[in-house]
């Protein structure tokens, strides 16, 4: 008998435990090295946020809103900012965070958006989508998602995009970048751009070789034996990720990807 696995549940009881970046993430990796990964993502979000967002402000939405950090990037902007997430705890926690700030406890594969159909300027869902590892609820999603945008308004995501078969792990599928310009095109939406998130701070899903797996594999493992090198090698890193994520065209780790509602 298959037990079908319930991810309401899972994350409830995670966050219940863990209510900090390792909870959201991946727990066998260090907080330090969460602090710095998410400075790199803080840094690319800023910038994609600020080129999409009109200049008129008005409302977004967050997918996955876990602990908060994309709304920290988000009130920055001064937008009228939603999240919501399927935890419960999340829910709770981030209402009590972002008193101004309006959240939902909902579980956006099967269940409706509480949003206007063309009420919001920017959607985003950071490190959420590969958790979805059917593709009907993911179209359900998609759906979801380009009903409440405004028209030409955008949906900011990130993925490992791969080019070879798509990669399936314990409650996780990482699908091919071909797969997603499929079901983004059938579900109404254009692709506009693709972005670098991470390169050596990633798990290097999209590798051709064995360099970037062996040089991830190799930080990660000493990060977690060795304290000092895990309180020295992230910061180090930092700039060259950042410059890293600017020049390279196609990364072996984590893409944004920013398309448009077309309506």
């Amino acid at each position: 008998m298959v037990v079908k696995f319930d991810s309401k549940s899972y994350w409830d009881d995670r966050l219940k435990n863990n209510y900090n970046l390792i909870g959201v993430g991946d727990i066998s990796l260090t907080m330090n090295y969460y602090i710095w990964s998410y400075k790199v993502t803080r840094f690319r979000l800023k910038k994609l946020f600020q080129k999409y967002l009109p200049k008129k402000k008005g409302a977004v939405l967050d997918i996955g809103s876990g602990t908060g950090f994309v709304i920290d990037i988000w009130q920055q902007f001064g937008v009228q900012v939603n999240g919501f997430d399927i935890s419960a705890t999340a829910v709770k926690k981030l209402a009590e965070k972002y008193p101004t700030h309006k959240f939902y406890e909902v579980d956006a594969v099967s269940q409706a958006l509480p949003f206007a159909d063309n009420s919001l300027q920017v959607v985003s869902a950071s490190s959420l989508l590969y958790h979805v590892i059917d593709d009907t609820p993911l179209d359900y999603l998609l759906q979801s998602v380009h009903r409440i945008l405004e028209p030409a308004a955008y949906f900011i995501f990130s993925d490992n995009f791969i080019h070879r078969s798509n990669l399936n792990v314990t409650h996780q599928k990482c699908r091919t970048l071909e797969d997603y310009e499929k079901a983004l095109q059938k579900n109404g939406f254009e692709i506009v751009e693709r972005v670098e998130n991470y390169v050596l701070f990633n798990d290097p899903a999209d590798a051709n070789g064995k360099f970037y797996p062996r040089i991830w594999s190799l930080l990660t493992r000493i990060s977690k034996k060795w304290k000092w090198f895990d309180a020295i090698i992230w910061p180090c890193l930092f700039p060259i990720e950042l410059l890293l994520t600017s020049v390279i065209k196609e990364s072996p780790a984590q893409e944004i990807m920013i398309c448009k509602a077309l309506k």
